[in-house]
């Protein structure tokens, strides 16, 4: 199996992006909160995107930027009546 290596990390928004080589044709990418992460029955709080396209990063990365926006602005709200 191959293995997972660190690719770089990127802020957006106070909150860290860990970009991982997933060792095959695709890409991870942790999204750490800001003030570290905490853990809650065994799990932390960090979100783990993930995909299988080689060139796939930007798509991914994209995702990681608008779960941040959703946190921190809420959800897309209609302006239909």
């Amino acid at each position: 199996m191959p293995k997972v290596r660190s690719v770089s990390t990127r802020s957006y928004r106070a909150h860290r992006f860990e970009i991982l080589d997933d060792g095959g044709l695709g890409w991870i990418v942790t999204i750490r909160p800001p003030g570290g992460v905490r853990r809650t029955a065994g799990r932390d709080n960090a979100i783990r995107l993930r995909n299988s396209v080689p060139n796939g990063l930007a798509t991914l990365l994209e995702e990681a930027r608008q779960q941040v926006d959703r946190l921190l602005d809420g959800p897309d709200w209609s302006r239909a009546p």
